[in-house]
């Protein structure tokens, strides 16, 4: 056990190395707050990200999802820039992991904590607006799930404190977002008639920027990953194993389309800025992806040699890091080269 999390220990500072390499080499040196707001944004977005995926998975699953947040083109190119836009991302992975803690724990700081970071994501573009609708969605799963699981006596007590833990996370992000969302309505007041405009070249830009676009922001290796963990929680979602949708994929699928909204709406489809905050949870779906592929490689290897058992998961995880260090140089490469 203890040698466990020296491994999970050495791999987690590994991954913020390189999370800052990306986000800092070649920086121009000025000191100005404003030059290294952005990479320190970015950085710690990887390690909430690897906060989150422990959380909701286990750490292997969550050094993966972190890492190829760290080398991503997309991630580092806005964590380069003086853009607001980055700071969505980093609201969106700490809103989720203390919301997340606080339905495991029923502790009501975490529900606080999730209603800070969800209230600060106000102050950055109306493409965050969208976030309320993933929270109330995960809100009704969860409250299905408690109905369907537990005995009458417990369903009432755990009803009650996710009442109390919602209320909380409610009025904590109501009263940081407040000025926000004033100065929101004063600038929209205005106007006679909003427009909103879904056309299905948007819809299909926005969808296939990830892997079918002129410049996709997944390299092909990535981008078959992300397909095939896409499709596999998918499925898993769909079939309601325990009479329920799972708790964790009515997340990730909620974040992943509610957030794309703005995209949609967008008339420069695929807008790389308004669609950032998919960023973390396109990498959960690509980390799934990748173990499943090679879950699966070790089963094979093992069952090819019965005396291969115990080599099969050193050898199959060798393989793994090789092909992810190919994927780091590929993106240090697209992007500094």
């Amino acid at each position: 056990m203890q040698k466990t999390k020296k491994q999970e220990l050495v791999i987690f500072l590994i991954i913020v190395g390189v999370a800052s390499f990306f986000r800092l080499y070649m920086m121009v040196p000025i000191a100005t707050m404003g030059t290294i707001f952005p990479p320190l944004i970015g950085v710690l977005t990887i390690i909430g990200l690897y906060l989150l995926v422990k959380e909701l998975f286990e750490w292997r699953l969550a050094a993966i999802a972190s890492y190829l947040a760290a080398i991503s083109f997309w991630h580092v190119s806005f964590s380069r820039m003086e853009d607001s836009a980055i700071i969505i991302p980093f609201v969106l992975v700490y809103t989720f992991y203390f919301l997340w803690k606080g339905l495991k724990h029923n502790h009501r700081p975490d529900f606080a904590m999730a209603g800070i970071f969800g209230g600060l994501g106000f102050y950055t573009n109306t493409s965050f607006y969208t976030t309320p609708i993933v929270v109330m969605l995960l809100f009704l799963n969860y409250w299905w799930y408690l109905k369907k699981d537990f005995n009458h006596a417990k369903y009432e007590y755990a009803k009650n404190k996710l009442l109390q833990g919602f209320v909380l996370l409610a009025l904590t992000a109501f009263a940081v977002a407040l000025p926000a969302m004033i100065s929101f309505w004063q600038q929209t007041a205005p106007m006679s008639s909003v427009g909103v405009n879904i056309s299905v070249t948007s819809l299909v830009k926005t969808l296939g920027m990830f892997n079918f676009s002129d410049s996709p922001l997944l390299p092909w290796p990535i981008g078959i990953f992300f397909i095939v963990g896409f499709i596999n929680e998918l499925i898993h979602w769909l079939r309601r194993k325990h009479g329920h949708f799972s708790t964790i994929h009515t997340l990730l699928f909620a974040w992943f389309l509610i957030v794309l909204i703005p995209g949609f709406l967008s008339a420069t489809a695929h807008n790389t800025l308004i669609t950032i905050g998919v960023l973390p949870v396109v990498m959960i779906f690509t980390a799934r992806g990748i173990w499943w592929f090679f879950d699966k490689l070790s089963s094979w290897y093992s069952m090819r040699d019965a005396h291969s058992v115990h080599e099969a998961p050193v050898i199959t995880a060798l393989v793994m890091i090789v092909f992810l260090f190919s994927i780091g140089f590929m993106e240090y490469w697209r992007y500094f080269k």
